[in-house]
């Protein structure tokens, strides 16, 4: 029997985070979600192996044009048209990478991968062999011919060598990727070029051609049949009513359940799009839309949120922080996915005022959350709450669709989106948002230069602060504090100094403890500890009080605090001595104390812990959170509250 063509075409190693679905009719040439008839030919759909985590979606105008424009850097001009035609319904697949890759669907087959390369800060398409063919079709550009006496050893795993080799294009360069045929013209393989085509023209031996698919030749699959997106949606109805009439029960139920003002939250993207359009049929009412403006947004996002509001004659409910990322990174450095201060202070502080402010303390917010989006939200209830965001119930409608539910229900409501999405953008949000990749940022330099320039030149000023190159803000290492395997592999190629970890802030704020807590001469306890840097005690007793009865004397640069049966004394120099009479009790108020320190020395008066206290004695003062003496009853919840300097 003989061997099946190896498949090198790796699904990568994304985790499943929910049931793959997509599937092709072949007879409407057109993507099915769910399996079984199409809605309109009713014929069986073909199932469509895509890779994990599995969530398509319509390739749209920009997205086109960059896998176009790649296609005809690489293959030659006018061939990424011929591949990607105007008239098929193409759909890409983001799958797991060290940057932004994605699968491209044409014809209901992948025809390769749009990779972008983070060195070159460009893309390339890596061909699955169906691409392959497609291109050899069309293109004279990066062919190499072998030798049918060398194909039993292909298909075995071998590469190709240079004595294998008939003919090739002499314009290959060294990491091209290139196409090879058999004698009679057939494509038998793709693979990446290990030597030029001028080398592999001279040289009489040699590893010419890393093989990465080898298939036995025939011709492409190529599907004649025209097809819209409009065709797409008619051929998904039914599936598209189903999945409809479940999150509008969904959305009564929690309806039902919390008597509490309803809202939706809107980030201008697809999913809190389709949210809203659900939720206003659901609920035969257009509730307003709940959105932090964190002053990154991008100007089409503020533009369209606002005729949204208007064309569904609704208002927005939140906060405008203006510049407040702009003095918080100053403060605690470049917001990083494992280090994300950013939304704390920009969002979820912001929402727990509005909420407390605008909604009478209590909210119910259907939310745009879906479970591919992320491994975190793939294992969150569909209904939960955040302790940032008190007094909020957050309801996920569209928790299990994929994307490509998403965009046909978009289609099939006629409703107007983000034109960002247009111009290339897979999210809407942060222009800045560290969990983004890189090629997404990277792009902001072609689409929004100015704010682009203003980003990099503040992460060039965190590089020459940490003594990091300049290439460690221009190729995303900002991105992490501590940099994971793949990007530290990629330092390495790339021969970049940056071998230690991002050092926090709050480093400077540590709390030394020379020799633990030690009996008193005269009675009780003792400990004595230094801060690693100055404090700044007159802001420190602002907040003080949390703890009871406090006094502060400039001219002495002193603090004292009477804390029940304990006093705690700060000075200017960073010296903290606590006596009392229980062991325990000291180490407890230790570690409340250094997180008190922490909170008045960083804070960014994101308000998050402003409408927790139910005394109401925390308010923001100057800037920073203060505490009202007369109202605070020393019961340290605060202390157990989330706050984004506990990040630092």
């Amino acid at each position: 029997m003989a061997r099946k063509g190896r498949r090198k075409f790796r699904r990568g190693h994304a985790p499943y985070l929910g049931k793959i679905r997509f599937n092709w009719c072949d007879t409407c040439n057109v993507p099915l979600i769910g399996k079984g008839e199409c809605s309109t030919c009713g014929n069986i759909a073909r199932e469509v192996r895509i890779s994990p985590p599995g969530d398509p979606f319509p390739a749209m105008d920009g997205h086109l044009k960059r896998a176009i424009s790649t296609i005809d850097k690489q293959y030659g001009s006018s061939v990424g048209e011929k591949v990607l035609p105007s008239d098929k319904t193409i759909v890409m697949n983001k799958i797991s990478a060290l940057d932004a890759m994605y699968e491209i669907i044409v014809d209901g087959f992948i025809i390769g991968r749009l990779r972008f390369d983070i060195p070159k800060q460009g893309y390339s398409m890596l061909l699955s062999i169906e691409g392959g063919r497609r291109i050899g079709e069309v293109s004279k550009q990066k062919w190499v011919s072998c030798y049918d006496d060398v194909i039993p050893y292909l298909r075995k795993g071998a590469n190709l060598m240079v004595p294998g080799i008939i003919g090739c294009d002499t314009g290959i360069e060294v990491g091209d990727e290139v196409w090879l045929i058999d004698q009679n013209g057939a494509v038998i393989a793709v693979g990446s070029a290990r030597m030029s085509g001028k080398e592999m023209a001279e040289k009489k031996k040699g590893f010419a051609i890393k093989i990465r698919t080898f298939s036995e030749p025939r011709k492409s699959k190529t599907n004649p049949k025209s097809a819209t997106w409009d065709d797409a949606v008619s051929a998904n109805n039914r599936h598209l009513s189903k999945i409809e009439s479940e999150a509008v029960s969904f959305i009564r139920k929690v309806a039902d359940r919390y008597d509490f003002p309803k809202v939706v939250g809107f980030s201008g993207g697809k999913d809190s799009l389709v949210t809203y359009l659900l939720v206003e049929q659901a609920l035969n009412d257009s509730p307003p839309l709940f959105f932090m403006d964190t002053g990154l947004e991008l100007p089409e996002t503020i533009q369209y949120i606002e005729e949204f509001a208007d064309r569904h004659n609704t208002t927005i409910i939140g906060q405008d922080v203006g510049d407040r990322f702009w003095s918080s990174v100053d403060v605690f450095g470049p917001p990083a996915r494992d280090f994300r201060w950013c939304c704390k202070v920009l969002k979820l502080g912001p929402a727990a005022k509005a909420i407390a402010e605008e909604m009478g303390g209590s909210t119910v917010s259907y939310m745009g959350q879906r479970k591919l989006e992320s491994f975190q939200r793939s294992v969150e209830p569909r209904v939960t709450s955040n302790p940032w965001v008190p007094g909020q119930i957050s309801a996920n409608p569209i928790q299990r669709w994929n994307a490509l539910e998403v965009w046909m229900y978009i289609f099939r409501e006629q409703e107007p989106f983000n034109i960002l999405y247009n111009r290339g953008y897979h999210r809407m949000g942060c222009y800045l948002c560290p969990a983004s990749p890189l090629a997404e940022i990277y792009s902001l330099s072609e689409t929004h230069p100015k704010l682009y320039t203003r980003w990099m030149n503040k992460l060039q000023e965190w590089a020459e602060k940490l003594g990091f190159p300049k290439e460690w803000g221009e190729y995303g290492f900002w991105r992490w504090k501590r940099l994971p395997k793949g990007q530290m592999n990629l330092i390495k190629r790339m021969d970049l100094d940056i071998q230690r970890d991002r050092p926090s802030p709050s480093e400077n704020m540590e709390l030394n403890v020379a020799k633990g807590i030690s009996p008193c001469t005269s009675a009780g306890y003792s400990l004595e500890g230094q801060f690693s840097d100055g404090v700044d005690i007159e802001r420190v007793s602002k907040l003080a009080a949390i703890f009871g009865k406090s006094a502060f004397s400039e001219e002495l640069g002193a603090l004292r605090i009477k804390a029940g049966d304990n006093t705690i004394n700060l000075f200017s120099s960073g010296s903290l001595v606590i006596r009392g009479s229980d062991e325990k009790r000291i180490e407890n108020l230790t570690k409340q104390f250094e997180r008190m320190v922490r909170r008045a020395m960083f804070c960014q008066a994101c308000e998050s812990c402003i409408p927790q206290c139910n005394q109401e004695a925390l308010l923001i003062r100057n800037g920073r959170v203060a505490v009202d003496e007369s109202k605070c009853t020393h019961c340290l919840k605060c202390d157990t509250w989330p706050c984004p300097t506990y990040l630092a």
